[in-house]
């Protein structure tokens, strides 16, 4: 597989990150990961406004221009994956370590990207609906870093291992106050009485750019939705929830610590929302 590294298209193998990169050491860097349909991004400019604001926090500087992300992720899609949608990760380490633990940092990050081809999520998620656990792992809402995609990820590591080993498909965590906040790597939805709710930015998560374009969605038909400080207990008590992702869409949540979420998963204003979210992809990309 070619990959891209530091303005090189080259292949994997050669594609080496140095022992003393601060990504390395410290888990320094920040990443998006975004779905291409046939070839097309959807909403690059998106992820990389929050990989921009994320560089700003950290102060990364030498964030490549758009149009050369643009450019690579279409030279790597062309030598990869021929034809199909596609997974294109692309990812900023720290750059060099000099001694001082600091944010200051005497050069440029390495910059790093991928396009493979995508590989569907398991259908029975859309079908049935994922089973999902509550993480004993909680979610900092005070930390600068529940606001960035950051390469130190292991909070949500962490968490998606306990769902496997409890059997579970995923898990969402509850920030340090005991409101919801995410999924492991998703956003969270609530559908009670007709209305849709995601826990509020405050609450500790990472806004995604597939939330942003649900919320759109909800206006432009008239459905209401809004953010809030939500508990566990509003998600056990809800007619219909779901997460979404930016590879996965819309992913349905059938049930919570072995308690089912409403009376039938998918429910029909999840199911809605789904076909209008594919319906904004082909639009916006001219599919």
């Amino acid at each position: 597989m070619k990959v891209y590294l530091n303005g090189e298209v080259i292949d994997e193998r050669e594609a080496l990150i140095p022992a003393a990169d601060r990504g390395v050491l410290f888990g320094d860097g920040v990443f998006e990961t975004v779905r291409a349909y046939g070839g097309r991004p959807f909403r690059m400019d998106r992820h990389l406004e929050r990989l921009e604001a994320g560089c700003r926090e950290l102060r990364i500087v030498g964030v490549p221009a758009a149009a050369e992300v643009a450019e690579a992720a279409k030279e790597l899609y062309r030598l990869n994956v021929v034809s199909g949608d596609a997974y294109i990760r692309i990812t900023l380490t720290g750059g060099r370590f000099d001694g001082d633990r600091i944010l200051e940092r005497p050069g440029p990050p390495n910059v790093h990207m991928m396009v493979k081809p995508f590989e569907d999520y398991p259908r029975e998620w859309y079908e049935r609906g994922k089973r999902v656990i509550v993480s004993a792992v909680r979610a900092n809402e005070g930390s600068p870093l529940s606001h960035i995609k950051s390469t130190n990820y292991l909070d949500n590591l962490i968490a998606r291992q306990e769902a496997k080993d409890r059997g579970a498909d995923d898990a969402v965590l509850l920030n340090s106050r005991g409101y919801l906040t995410e999924g492991t790597s998703s956003n969270l939805f609530l559908v009670r009485r007709g209305r849709i709710t995601t826990p509020d930015e405050e609450c500790g998560l990472l806004p995604g750019v597939t939330r942003e374009a649900v919320m759109e969605l909800c206006e432009e038909h008239g459905q209401a939705c809004d953010t809030a400080f939500l508990v566990l207990d509003d998600l056990l008590g809800a007619d219909e929830a779901f997460f979404t992702v930016s590879t996965g869409e819309i992913v349905p949540i059938a049930e919570v610590e072995g308690n089912a979420i409403g009376l039938k998963c998918p429910g029909p204003i999840t199911l809605g929302l789904s076909g209008a979210y594919r319906d904004l992809v082909r639009k916006e990309l001219g599919l």
